[in-house]
């Protein structure tokens, strides 16, 4: 427990996802940090002062530390070679009544903005994905004793991250729900294929940093499982979709609760990275076009008002619904301390704390 108690001074071995998208609430980080676990920020698609004002929200809701979670990548793109796909998604947009898209995609980065942040409000722990930080920001996080977690799917990528100066590594199993860490899309189109129990052990035996089990854990049994294995943690997502707490609009909520074990596959037609989600109209559709999705984050940027209208309108099929193989467990609704209970055990003097009606809800892409 050493690693969890001095480095990410939580009192229980479990991370809470960040999830971006607007599904981790500051309520849910600040319930999840309340109860012993990590809460996580899932600031992926945020602007610098969207994440300042929830990380001050999260503050003011629990004095525990919590987790901030970026792509390590640049995502500035710009493409007006979109006109295929951007006519076949229009077909939707028609559908939904809503405006038709532009003839070119821009998307904004803002990484070092929000690095700036995290060291401003005095983070402690941040978590990445996508592949790793610049060395120029490892220093700068490094300087200020900030505890660097990095998400990887083969062993190639964890050693990267060990060699970089990242203090530990999440092994995301194929199981994983939404966006896997995978570096190279390029050589592995799908994301790694490897299961979590063979991949969290494969990183145990060839790391000197700590291992964080991640896919498709929704059970004590399982964590208890990966425990005993030698995971320093475990990192749990889709079972956290549920919480009262989370962001999660009410139709994602009912096709998570509806699916079953074998409602999930790989996809690309969201965000034009491979991501695991539950197959509805928009995947089957896009995927039955034979248009390629575009690279992300343009696909990503393309599909974000069908997205934002299916939200709003309540029409599941018209979302982005990640989940992980675990999915079929889910029934009910639960808050984040009795989830954690579920898990792990709660901590005793965990209080359970109120969603409001303002739960931050972006249009970005769910999980």
């Amino acid at each position: 427990m050493s690693f969890l108690n001095d480095r990410l001074s939580i009192e229980l071995p479990l991370i809470q996802a960040g999830m971006a998208g607007g599904i981790t609430t500051p309520q849910l980080v600040a319930a999840a940090a309340e109860e012993g676990a990590l809460g996580t920020i899932g600031a992926g698609y945020m602007g610098a002062s969207q994440l300042k004002d929830d990380i001050q929200r999260v503050k003011q809701l629990t004095d525990k530390p919590f987790a901030v979670n970026l792509f390590a990548v640049n995502l500035e793109s710009f493409s007006n070679e979109i006109g295929r796909m951007q006519q076949f998604l229009n077909g939707f947009r028609s559908k939904l009544e809503i405006g038709h898209g532009t003839d070119f995609v821009k998307v904004n980065d803002y990484l070092h903005e929000k690095v700036h942040v995290v060291l401003e409000e005095d983070i402690r722990v941040v978590s990445t994905a996508f592949g790793v930080l610049s060395s120029f920001l490892i220093q700068r996080l490094k300087e200020n004793d900030v505890t660097l977690i990095g998400m990887a799917t083969i062993l190639d990528e964890a050693r990267q991250l060990e060699d970089a100066g990242y203090d530990a590594v999440v092994a995301q199993g194929y199981e994983a729900g939404g966006h896997r860490g995978t570096f190279d899309i390029n050589r592995y189109p799908d994301g790694s294929n490897i299961g979590l129990h063979v991949l969290a052990q494969e990183l145990m035996d060839h790391l000197t940093i700590p291992v964080i089990a991640a896919g498709g854990i929704h059970n004590k049994k399982q964590v208890d499982a990966f425990l005993e294995m030698g995971a320093d943690a475990v990192q749990v997502g889709t079972k956290f979709l549920v919480a009262k707490e989370a962001g999660t609009n009410a139709a994602y909520r009912r096709a998570l609760m509806k699916a079953d074990t074998g409602s999930t596959k790989i996809t690309k037609v969201f965000s034009g990275r491979p991501a695991r989600a539950i197959r509805n109209q928009f995947v089957r559709e896009v995927e039955g076009s034979e248009i390629a999705p575009l690279p992300f984050p343009i696909q990503n940027q393309m599909t974000k008002d069908i997205r934002g209208a299916g939200k709003e309108f309540a029409i599941a099929d018209m979302q982005s619904l990640w989940a992980g193989q675990g999915v079929g467990a889910i029934h009910e609704e639960e808050s984040a301390a009795d989830i954690i209970a579920s898990l792990v055990g709660s901590n005793a003097s965990g209080a359970a704390i109120e969603s409001g009606d303002d739960n931050g809800l972006s249009n970005g892409s769910g999980r």
